[in-house]
């Protein structure tokens, strides 16, 4: 039986929530506060900050210290003492300096950014919720012309050539654009859609003559969805007689991002955290084609330019992924270093599959889906495959192929942010190249610092009212609201892993309200809250409404467990990477007794890291089990 706050349409619980609070927030409030208010100028008003490559240093404000053992790293909008242990972002700042609560630190920061709180209302989200509609309603009408429109003949054709069935078409959406220019405008328009928004949904473009002609025309149409299954944009496939582009994607939009979104992630993810792999190809067909042979754990990148954000979604639900396309176009070295450098942290969670040459996935898995399989088994990891490609267009007998190809690869082993990860390559390196690992360490501790990554923004696109939460942060708060048991189940006290403060907030509230009550009224829990954590909370049940989700206790109970340890284990590597500037910064200085103790350090993390990852590994927990 459904719980009782799930039971009821939540426009009754926005309804009371704008009844009962007297603020009300947009999406993204904390972000937006974030955005206008940098941490290390925050926190740089109450401790004298020194710059650290990456990261600002300092005296902790919250205990006693000679040795500075606080640390601003402003990629991540966040700050950690190593000392004391206290760690979080500006809110939690604010809140532990001057002894406030969430809802009190949310109404000074909002006030100190220029965030007007009391005049922000719904009219965003209704205008996202628009721009969804508008999509699909294109789809629908594009679905109905593939379907019964005789100048879709040739596209109905071109679709059986590629093999694809009418329950695989129909399992994807695809559909089909009249090659006209306003077919499209013209039927949404009388739908009461505005050209405002057929532009802001990406469907349409402004005409220099006035009005919006349609942006996809003579184009097999692809829905794009989110892991929701939300619409967020469209792919276009011209025909092969046809002119123009091959493939033509909605623009970014208020709704698309296409770094931070996966093809086909909505069908794939529950095969993806089964297999803990996601596969990931170039191309939409390549995705329809492997699903309707079984290959259910496969999406797409749309494109080769594979970034953080879809590696970090992919990671929502699985332990690494597996690209199956050509990653470094013949083994261009800039290409290599770029695909590295966006990818940061996240590279070693990022495999090869060798495709036979002359063939894609598509038609691999057609014609012989064993052989398919044993590539994705075999799937090598990203650097060691880099470096075996290179190895093998060089002439390493000579001295000057064999010296160009070293430092060629120690270039690229000097863009991982983790020294240790670095170090774990150089035997490989070494064995490749014929030169003493010694050497190679030595050359590689003195070619200068790593580039400093850009950090991935966290998760796919937000959902309406979600601050910027990582995809993990979102699964656990959502497991917790769907279930009030599990959280009933978690340690007194114990902090949750979360490193923004309004998902903390939440999760607190969450947790005290199901510890009152078992089954906790929705409306009033809401009405309770301020105005950040109310609309995340509305956002995360809405998202969960959407997709069907009902609560499974065993299972959800374990799915947490491994979220939260996942949690834990990301905490851990963000501690190391700030360890790791320090040690940069302290080398540099000549500071001998400060690297000794900052090495100390990472070595105690890496084995926190080491025990978090075996109990990841361990067996699911039975109903009131608890671990030592």
């Amino acid at each position: 039986m459904c719980p009782r706050y799930l039971t009821n349409p939540l426009t009754r619980a926005r309804t009371a929530a704008r009844e009962v609070r007297r603020i009300t927030t947009p999406s993204g409030i904390v972000a937006e506060i974030k955005s206008k208010l940098p941490v290390a100028d925050i926190v740089g008003e109450t401790v004298a900050l020194k710059r650290a490559g990456t990261v600002h240093k300092g005296l902790c404000p919250f205990h006693a210290e000679k040795t500075p053992s606080f640390i601003v790293t402003p990629d991540r909008e966040t700050w950690h003492c190593f000392g004391c242990g206290e760690h979080g972002d500006i809110f939690t700042f604010l809140m532990r300096r001057d002894g406030l609560d969430f809802r009190e630190a949310l109404a000074r920061l909002a006030e100190r950014a220029g965030v007007e709180l009391s005049q922000h209302t719904a009219r965003e989200d209704r205008h996202r919720r628009r721009l969804r509609e508008a999509l699909e309603a294109a789809i629908a009408w594009y679905r109905e012309v593939l379907l019964q429109a005789r100048q879709a003949h040739r596209a109905r054709t071109y679709l059986a050539e590629r093999g694809l069935s009418d329950e695989t078409l129909e399992r994807f959406g695809i559909g089909y654009a009249l090659n006209t220019w306003e077919a499209m405008s013209k039927r949404l328009r009388a739908k009461g859609f505005t050209d405002d928004e057929l532009s802001g949904a990406g469907l349409a473009s402004p005409s220099t003559r006035g009005g919006v002609y349609d942006r996809f025309r003579g184009r097999i149409i692809i829905p794009i969805r989110d892991a929701s299954g939300r619409a967020v944009g469209l792919g276009g496939r011209i025909l092969p007689e046809g002119e123009g582009p091959k493939y033509l994607n909605s623009p970014a939009t208020a709704l698309f991002d296409k770094s931070r979104t996966l093809y086909g992630i909505d069908l794939a993810k529950g095969a993806i955290r089964r297999e803990k792999l996601a596969v990931i190809v170039e191309g939409y067909s390549d995705v329809m084609a492997a699903h309707q042979a079984g290959f259910v754990n496969v999406v797409a990148s749309l494109g080769t330019a594979l970034t953080a954000g879809q590696v970090e979604l992919a990671n929502r639900y699985a332990d690494a992924v597996a690209l199956a396309y050509d990653v470094d176009l013949a083994g261009e070295t800039a290409t290599q270093r770029g695909l590295l450098e966006e990818l940061g942290p996240v590279v070693s969670k990022v495999r090869v599959i060798r495709i036979p040459a002359g063939k894609d996935p598509d038609e691999l898995i057609r014609t012989d889906p064993d052989q398919w399989r044993k590539a994705v088994a075999d799937a090598a990891e990203l650097l060691p495959y880099f470096m075996q490609r290179a190895a093998g267009e060089v002439d390493l007998r000579q001295a000057q192929g064999r010296s160009g190809y070293t430092r060629r690869m120690l270039d690229l082993l000097r863009r991982l942010p983790d020294r240790v990860e670095q170090d774990s390559y150089v035997p490989q390196l070494a064995q490749l190249a014929g030169i003493d690992e010694r050497i190679l360490r030595d050359e590689l501790s003195r070619g200068g610092r790593p580039i400093p990554i850009r950090p991935a923004v966290d998760g796919a696109t937000q959902a309406d009212g979600e601050t910027r939460l990582t995809p993990l942060e979102r699964q656990a708060l959502t497991l917790l609201l769907l279930s009030p048991s599990l959280a009933r189940e978690l340690e007194v006290g114990e902090r949750l892993p979360f490193r923004d403060e309004s998902a903390q907030a939440l999760g607190d509230a969450w947790r005290e309200a199901v510890g009152r009550d078992a089954s906790p009224d929705l409306e009033q829990f809401v009405a309770g809250l301020d105005a950040a954590t109310a609309d995340l909370a509305l956002s995360m049940l809405a998202s969960a409404r959407a997709r069907g989700a009902r609560p499974d206790t065993s299972a959800d109970r374990e799915d947490l467990r491994v979220c939260l340890v996942r949690l834990r284990i990301a905490r851990v590597n963000d501690q190391l990477a700030d360890l790791e500037a320090l040690i940069r910064a302290a080398s540099e200085e000549d500071a001998a007794g400060d690297v000794g103790e900052l090495e100390r350090r990472v070595h105690q993390l890496h084995e926190t890291r080491r025990q978090l990852e075996a109990e990841m590994n361990a067996p699911a927990l039975v109903a009131g089990e608890r671990r030592s």
